[in-house]
């Protein structure tokens, strides 16, 4: 049996991973940080089985004839907030090299899981920050920057509308697009803004399974396939919702498929995927110490992705040495600042979301252009592939000069 204390570090490690599971953590973190606490109070045998919808630990004293006990945690109403994972993660470092008590590990968590996010505004300014800049970013003008901008402070009011009214992200997102390209619609006719297409592409990017993208990769890497799964299939729902949503409207509105340019300078287009990068933290709720950096992380990766396309080179191999850039980076901020490598990846990896390809690809479909729909649907999905190739690539290579690193470390202690 297990006794009173035992007990509390159970209740500890399972509610420490329920915050990082509700906050967006890859299954294989939540995993280690529920196992590791567990293991820093002496219970010997410890296995954690943990998926997005629940957690489950097993136990026993690990003898022959002793009895296990199983526990489960439920888990709903997920959503990111990366500030939550890092404190975790750093409470999970403390817990394990300190003589910090379980009582007070768990006053620790209690505080931790009521934190408050960023204020209602900042997360206001965080969509508008999204919305404007990535439409400038595509070649909008500054009408399209002011409609887009307006676009999106309303239709990220309409997600919290939607939120209250306890419907399910998947038509939530559908009625955000609907009311995305109505007002987009709507802004032309009254002059705020004059590239429809950018306007919509700039204002749904919120939207886009970018996090959800990452964190099915990172848990294949990890292993973790009935979570991948999972996550990956939440990404195509959410963009078939995002596609229906936008379409339904174009459709019926009679509106046919346009397109205009525009190139922008490499350093302004540096300084806006900046900008448009601090919005994502803002509604991600990415620490305030680590926004600057992850803003140049993603602004790092968008101006490689640009400059590749500038000089010659495919929008999917453009793509792959982008994410490849920001998947360096962020490895480089986590070591250097003691952060969980998630802070500034899922930020940071949002520009590179091929967005406009989902959006053409969709309107090429609805003007019966089958042909230039599946080659842009096609090429939209080699770029979501190259991301996921190129996290893959950059991870493991990482690990496996980590690994080298530690063992010559250890073969010349041996030596000394």
């Amino acid at each position: 049996m297990i006794n009173q204390k035992q007990k509390k570090v159970l209740i500890m490690a399972l509610h420490a991973g329920e915050i990082m599971m509700k906050s967006g953590a890859e299954i294989y973190r939540v995993e280690d940080t529920v196992s590791r606490i567990c293991r820093a109070c002496d219970i010997p045998y410890v296995e954690v089985f943990a998926t997005p919808t629940g957690i489950f630990l097993s136990l026993d004293a690990g003898h022959a004839d002793s009895d296990m006990h199983t526990f489960i945690k439920r888990i709903k109403n997920t959503r990111i907030d990366l500030e939550k994972i890092s404190k975790i993660n750093q409470f999970s470092r403390e817990f394990t090299t300190t003589d910090l008590s379980v009582d007070e590990g768990l006053q620790i968590l209690k505080r931790i899981d009521h934190d408050k996010e960023f204020s209602f505004w900042w997360r206001v300014l965080g969509a508008a920050l999204i919305t404007s800049f990535f439409t400038i970013m595509l070649g909008g003008s500054a009408a399209d920057f002011a409609g887009s901008m307006l676009i999106g402070v309303l239709a990220y009011f309409s997600t919290l509308l939607f939120e209250r009214l306890q419907l399910n992200s998947f038509v939530s997102v559908f009625c955000s697009c609907v009311l995305v390209a109505l007002l987009t619609l709507s802004s032309i006719q009254l002059g705020l803004g004059g590239h429809r297409d950018f306007i919509i592409i700039g204002s749904i990017m919120m939207f886009l399974p970018g996090v959800a993208i990452t964190n099915a990769v990172r848990d294949f890497l990890s292993g973790d396939s009935l979570s991948g799964l999972a996550r990956a299939s939440e990404a195509i729902m959410t963009a078939v919702s995002i596609a229906a949503g936008v379409g339904v409207v174009l459709r019926f509105s009679g509106s046919s498929l346009s397109g205009s340019g525009g190139s922008v300078h490499l350093a302004l287009q540096f300084v806006w995927a900046f900008l448009a990068t601090g919005g994502f933290c803002f509604i991600f709720n990415v620490p305030r110490r680590h926004i600057p950096m992850a803003g140049l992380v993603g602004a790092a990766g968008w101006l490689v992705f640009q400059y590749m396309g500038a000089t010659g080179y495919s929008s999917i191999m453009a793509c792959f040495i982008g994410s490849c850039t920001v998947a360096l980076a962020s490895d480089i901020c986590s070591r250097v600042f003691k952060e969980a490598a998630t802070l500034f990846i899922i930020p940071g990896i949002l520009p590179l979301v091929p967005g406009a390809g989902m959006y053409y690809a969709m309107q090429a479909f609805l003007d019966s252009n089958l042909k230039e729909a599946a080659r842009i649907g096609w090429e939209t999905s080699l770029m979501a592939g190259s991301i996921a190739v190129a996290l893959l690539i950059v991870s493991s290579l990482i690990r496996v000069i980590s690994l080298s690193c530690r063992e010559l470390r250890r073969s010349l202690r041996k030596r000394d």
